[in-house]
């Protein structure tokens, strides 16, 4: 006895199989993944009924004949065509199976379709239960368990005669018990792990929907028109950003802050996605605002730093670099917020980084100070920003493109124009790779100064003696550079009222003091600036005389500053670092 049923379990088994096998080249099929996203259209129950159907009927023909009974899995197929589709699959399926067995006769005839009818409607009724939802495993398992264990009851109550049916019973329970629910976690299994894998590529597609969005951020909020000042001749810039797979947030920017001076960054957020590149746009944007009202790189950092920081609770922070380029004298000013040093390529082709400035990255702590670094940059000079996408790059062995390589590309290219530079950095890069997946942003920001500016600069005591060299020297620069005699004139009629006021009222001990004097020539205008320490003093502030009175009616001062006034075609002022600096502007084409 014990042999015939092991027999039976073995041969119900490779039944099984079969039917599994098949279920799950049917969970492939395009109708049935439609069917787990809940389209029970009718095409789709119909090829669910007739699949299942057909699986219960191989179940019966596969069985073993045992005395009129057949030992089968038959109740497989509509168990699975109700817990997967619902109901009308369930029924439908268990019909196509029971209509068939019941044809073929025999002692548990009646039984066995009843219970195939049943296996259909209760897998229907669970779905209907569980809305749709599989219920997993386990509860496939006792599912099973349980349809077969009545499939014996009814064998044993509707089955006649009583003693041939429970001839059947005792040699096909166990077999049949054991095969189905086999079978079912079998396919339950299949079941469970493609809803994980739907799961899984629908998570996908919302990463890559969501990196989808952080490039258009990021894409949509950074200069992409170049050149993008056509009628500027002072210079010329272009930039790349070629973000990775995995978005992060990087960006850049460039600006003019007023006719002369252009504002120029590049920043890179930490994080990837979405919320890297909402933390960009943000930092981006309070750069432009603050940048309109505060010029001096050092304090437009620690401005936007401290707004970053306000209520930062995901922790988030940006590595910065900012600089402000006079485009008339080539002056450069810039801050860094923890962000690679840019280089600064020479017309002559020595390259060289910017030398480094206090400051940290941007969100990390409130008023924390920036300090603030100046260089000149002449004709043909190139400053190159970037993010360490660039030096980080790595091939597929993991070895880094870095600052050597950086250096070795400046040192050969340096000299071309900026979109032909990236461009070639951007190429060598990539073949730096070879084909490794980028893992981080690529930025890369080149000016190239391209205005023949002429300049002199000089250091004189705070004495009145110097007065003689102060007009040497401007003599001297107005000859080499044939500015007409008569700006030469009042060009230092305004000198000498600026440096007596400094040196009569600008300091309130006896120590000696250094006052800067520069001049530049750009196209036809004349630039002077004059920085001393002294108390502050803003010169432009003072009132215009009244001319029509007498000099014993008139407040004293003022005469002077009102002299520059007409003497010169501009005048501006600021205080930076406890230094006052005045500039004058004068058309050369003018006269006095």
């Amino acid at each position: 006895m014990a042999g015939e049923i092991v027999n039976t379990l073995i041969s119900l088994i490779k039944s099984m199989c079969v039917v599994v096998v098949v279920a799950y080249l049917m969970t492939r099929s395009k109708f049935y993944r439609e069917i787990l996203n809940k389209k029970l259209t009718f095409d789709n129950l119909t090829c669910l009924i007739m699949a299942c159907g057909l699986f219960s009927i191989y179940g019966t023909l596969s069985g073993i004949n045992i005395v009129g009974a057949y030992a089968n899995i038959r109740d497989l197929g509509p168990a699975i065509a109700g817990l997967v589709g619902g109901p009308v699959a369930g029924l439908g399926a268990a019909l196509i199976g029971a209509i068939h067995r019941y044809s073929l006769g025999g002692v548990t005839a009646l039984p066995c379709a009843l219970s195939t009818i049943i296996a259909g409607l209760a897998a229907g009724a669970i779905y209907k239960l569980k809305k749709g939802e599989f219920i997993g495993v386990q509860g496939a398992v006792l599912f099973a368990f349980f349809i077969e264990s009545l499939h014996m009851g009814l064998t044993l109550l509707l089955g006649r005669p009583y003693d041939q049916a429970l001839i059947v019973v005792k040699q096909v329970a166990l077999p049949m018990i054991l095969a189905n629910t086999l079978g079912m976690s079998i396919f339950a299994f299949i079941i469970v792990n493609l809803i994980k894998e739907r799961t899984t590529e629908a998570e996908k597609e919302m990463i890559e929907s969501e990196l989808k969005v952080a490039r258009e951020i990021q894409m949509s909020i950074v200069p992409k028109m170049f050149p993008p000042f056509p009628d500027r001749t002072e210079f010329d810039i272009y930039a790349i950003l070629e973000p990775a797979k995995e978005v992060g947030g990087d960006f850049y920017d460039f600006f003019f802050l007023d006719d002369d001076h252009l504002c120029l960054t590049i920043g890179d957020v930490s994080g990837k996605g979405v919320p890297a590149s909402l933390f960009m746009a943000v930092t981006k944007t309070l750069i432009k605002a603050e940048a309109s009202r505060a010029s001096e790189p050092d304090q437009i950092l620690s401005i936007v730093n401290d707004k970053l920081c306000l209520d930062n609770d995901s922790g988030m922070f940006v590595t910065v670099f900012l600089g402000v380029l006079n485009v008339r004298s080539g002056v450069f000013n810039y801050s860094n917020g923890g962000h690679n040093p840019p280089y600064f390529v020479r017309s002559g082709g020595d390259v060289e980084p910017l030398p480094k400035t206090e400051g940290i990255a941007l969100g990390v702590m409130e008023e924390i100070p920036y300090g603030r670094n100046t260089i000149k940059i002449r004709t043909g000079d190139t400053l190159l920003l970037y993010t360490d996408g660039v030096t980080e790059a790595a091939d597929k062995d993991y070895k880094l493109f870095d600052e050597e390589r950086l250096e070795e590309v400046l040192r050969h290219a340096g000299s071309d124009e900026p979109k032909n530079l990236g461009l070639h950095l951007l190429d060598e890069i990539r073949k730096f790779a070879n084909g490794a997946e980028q893992s981080d942003d690529i930025t890369i920001l080149a000016l190239k100064y391209l205005l023949e500016s002429r300049d002199m600069s000089m250091q004189v005591k705070n004495d009145l003696s110097e007065i003689e060299s102060i007009c040497r020297n401007v003599e001297e620069f107005g000859e080499t550079h044939q500015i007409p005699p008569d700006v030469i004139f009042n060009l230092n009629l305004s000198l000498e009222e600026i440096f007596v006021n400094i040196v009569s009222y600008g300091y309130e001990d006896k120590n000696e003091h250094f006052v800067k004097i520069s001049m530049s020539l750009v196209d036809d205008e004349l630039i002077v600036e004059v920085e001393d320490d002294g108390r502050q003093f803003n010169p432009l502030e003072m009132p215009e005389p009244d001319l029509e009175q007498t000099l014993e009616e008139r407040a004293v001062g003022g005469l002077g500053i009102h002299l520059v006034r007409n003497l010169m075609d501009e005048l501006d002022y600021k205080r930076t670092d406890g230094r006052n600096i005045l500039i004058m502007k004068k058309k050369i084409n003018q006269t006095g």
